[in-house]
């Protein structure tokens, strides 16, 4: 462990010591008597304090001294850049540091920078120097690093970071099929769980991926019938402009949503179809799942997971029953 570590340690459990001793002096004090064994206690918060922390810890203080080390390297680096404003590999290493340590606004003025000394840049730099724009404004979605990320796309339409912003892209504009395909695609690529589940996420603020022509043609054969309507007292002028309205079928036992549909709450009251269509992950269907529980959501945010002040309305129901299933929205999550 390291020297900040160990000045550290020994700050905070002088002070534990400080805590108990403390009143044990005054108890002394006040009966003519020491308690030896508060003492002995007090004496063994050190030793006890220190092992505890090494094995529960999850600061580990070599990283973060190796942290503190990158940083300090990646100020030098810039501070020799100032001195050599046409060092193009340099300033390229520099933008890609900040972004890796989360300084984006650094990383974005860097890659500026990069961009004006680059006269063909590639399809690397464009997209890096449209991430760094995106994180810093997500508007210029909508703008220069929108059209980066096209190109980018156009060229290699199987890059992971492209085919990810690339559906931001397409939502900042309207084209929602566009980014379910594109996510879709991204989905279906060996990706990390939490960039799965991402993706995941995305889709279902989409009502779910995009299915293929033949599952397309099929989705119909299993289908859960619904009439949606708000219960008394809710109204739609309640709303933000942001609401959105998720129908989500979820596996009767619980776990992530299977089939999703997204639409804007003006279209409450109304007739739904959840299908296969509508599914999350390619592959999976309604028609493996004896029962399924479905929610209509009302999402004051717009986003797809619960929030206190979303309303909702619930039902257990069977995939291909003929019957519509009827839900009032009148509930209000807490």
């Amino acid at each position: 462990m390291t020297a900040t570590f160990w000045t550290v340690a020994a700050l905070f459990c002088g002070v534990a010591f400080f805590i108990v001793l403390v009143p044990l002096w005054r108890h002394g004090r006040r009966g003519g008597r020491w308690s030896f064994t508060g003492i002995a206690a007090a004496l063994a918060i050190v030793p006890l304090a220190l092992f505890l922390y090494s094995q529960v810890s999850n600061w580990d203080p070599v990283l973060a001294e190796r942290a503190g080390r990158e940083a300090a390297l990646v100020d030098e680096l810039a501070r020799r850049l100032e001195q050599n404003p046409g060092d193009l590999q340099g300033w390229r290493l520099l933008a890609a540091s900040y972004m890796q340590l989360g300084r984006y606004a650094e990383g974005r003025a860097a890659y500026q920078h990069v961009w004006s000394l680059t006269r063909e840049p590639d399809d690397a730099l464009k997209l890096a120097y449209a991430e760094s724009q995106i994180l810093t404004e997500r508007a210029t979605l909508g703008g220069e690093a929108g059209r980066l990320v096209e190109e980018v796309l156009a060229s290699q339409p199987a890059d992971p970071k492209a085919l990810w912003y690339g559906g931001h892209v397409a939502l900042e504009h309207g084209r929602e099929d566009d980014a379910r395909t594109r996510w879709t695609t991204l989905l279906a690529m060996d990706l990390p769980e939490p960039l799965a589940q991402a993706v995941q996420g995305q889709l279902a603020g989409l009502g779910g991926a995009a299915a293929s022509g033949g599952e397309a043609a099929a989705a119909s054969a299993t289908e859960i019938k619904l009439s949606v309507t708000l219960g008394p007292g809710l109204a739609l002028t309640d709303l933000a402009p942001g609401a959105q309205l998720f129908i989500i079928a979820r596996a009767a036992e619980g776990g992530p949503p299977i089939a999703v549909i997204r639409r804007p709450p003006s279209a409450l009251p109304g007739e739904f179809s959840l299908s296969d269509a509508n599914v999350m992950i390619e592959g999976r269907s309604l028609a493996a799942y004896p029962e399924i529980t479905v929610v209509a959501r009302v999402s004051h945010s717009g986003q797809p997971t619960a929030q206190s002040g979303d309303w909702q309305a619930e039902a257990v129901v069977r995939p291909g029953a003929p019957e519509t299933v009827a839900l009032v929205i009148d509930q209000v999550v807490q």
